[in-house]
């Protein structure tokens, strides 16, 4: 039975559809994707730059990135709020055309515009909570997903591997190999 609203949290569908849960609907849509997929050689020269530079945007992001101790303003935080979605949608839209299935494609684009709308919203405000003048400063300055300008230089100030491999981000890179891999050998068994 759903909770009310106004009872602390959100009701159950509302709950099932953010937070943790955006985790693992992202699991299903990928075993869904690799069920589904079509890959062809065109659909997979067209998707892999794109999964390439999502997964480039969020090796990025975790090395610049201190979690829960500092705002992080700078790397590819100077141009970007939120790489780490930026990289993720990139990585998925990839992943949509390689696998080329249109009704996947929409699926993704609902799933992007609902859950991590409301997930960067809720972001923001606990972020503008833990840090009031630096935050606001920053986000007046910063665009959300789409970079104004780019500096390698300035991407690669505070980057470090070894916040890269905390955050855990070396699993993404295995996960982008692999989902790459099925979808090639996919092409390749059933194309």
């Amino acid at each position: 039975m759903p909770e009310k609203e106004g009872a602390g949290r959100p009701a159950l569908p509302i709950r099932l559809m953010s937070g943790r849960w955006r985790v693992a609907w992202g699991y299903a849509g990928a075993v869904l994707l690799l069920v589904l997929a079509r890959p062809v050689p065109r659909t997979i020269a067209l998707g892999l730059p794109l999964v390439l530079l999502g997964e480039t945007i969020r090796v990025l992001a975790n090395g610049a990135l201190v979690k829960d101790r500092e705002l992080t303003t700078w790397g590819i935080y100077t141009h970007l709020r939120h790489p780490l979605y930026t990289g993720s949608f990139l990585i998925g839209l990839g992943f949509i055309i390689m696998a080329w299935h249109l009704l996947l494609g929409a699926g993704m684009l609902l799933f992007y515009l609902f859950i991590y709308r409301r997930t960067v919203l809720r972001e923001e405000e606990k972020m503008a909570m833990r840090f009031p003048s630096e935050y606001r400063a920053w986000a007046d300055e910063v665009p959300r997903f789409i970079p104004r300008r780019f500096s390698a230089t300035e991407i690669a100030a505070g980057f470090r591997w070894n916040r890269a491999r905390a955050n855990r981000e070396h699993q993404g890179v295995l996960g982008v190999l692999g989902v790459t891999l099925v979808l090639y050998v996919k092409y390749l068994v059933c194309g």
